[in-house]
């Protein structure tokens, strides 16, 4: 954390277990539940109101480290130690992929024996999008079931292969995924 303006001052903290930093004299503050932007922005708002005349730039040096579960039909499942801020298209990528056998469609994220979301990897791979992708948590498990429905797509298509469906999804479906 750097001040500049009025006063000039860095330091390097640490945010303890209880979601507290100490801050140059404003003492404690609370970051609890945060992400980087909102803690950003509150520091930067608790500065200029506290310190007038003087700003601030946060930066992050270090992050903790995470451990994954990937299960199923993971292309190498297993336990995988990852920063902080990753999410389960990081995951998949660490662990290779999914395995000929798994659905792309239907990934489960559980958290404490709980299915919390499902992750359709079709949106990123064919559209570019990350509207369903995750921040993963330490002890997060990303299982892989088997593709349940496939339908073959050949002939004259820009990607003709196998393409999983799911339910709702007709033929139309996946000649627009061909």
């Amino acid at each position: 954390i750097s001040l500049y303006g009025n006063q000039s001052e860095k330091s390097e903290s640490f945010i303890s277990r209880s979601g507290e930093i100490i801050l140059f004299e404003l003492g404690p503050v609370s970051l609890l539940g945060m992400t980087f932007d909102e803690a950003t922005n509150y520091i930067k708002n608790k500065v200029s109101e506290e310190l007038i005349g003087t700003q601030v730039s946060v930066n992050l040096i270090e992050l903790r480290s995470i451990s994954v579960y990937l299960l199923g039909e993971a292309y190498k499942p297993g336990q995988y130690t990852m920063s902080g801020l990753s999410t389960v298209t990081n995951a998949l990528f660490v662990a290779g992929g999914v395995s000929k056998n798994g659905s792309l469609r239907n990934i489960e994220i559980k958290r404490g024996n709980k299915t919390i979301a499902t992750y359709d990897f079709y949106e990123f791979l064919l559209n570019g999008f990350l509207n369903s992708d995750l921040r993963l948590q330490d002890g997060d498990v990303i299982f892989i079931p088997f593709i349940k429905d496939k339908v073959r797509i050949g002939g004259s298509f820009r990607r003709p292969h196998n393409y999983e469906i799911i339910p709702g999804e007709n033929i139309q479906d996946a000649i627009e995924l061909a």
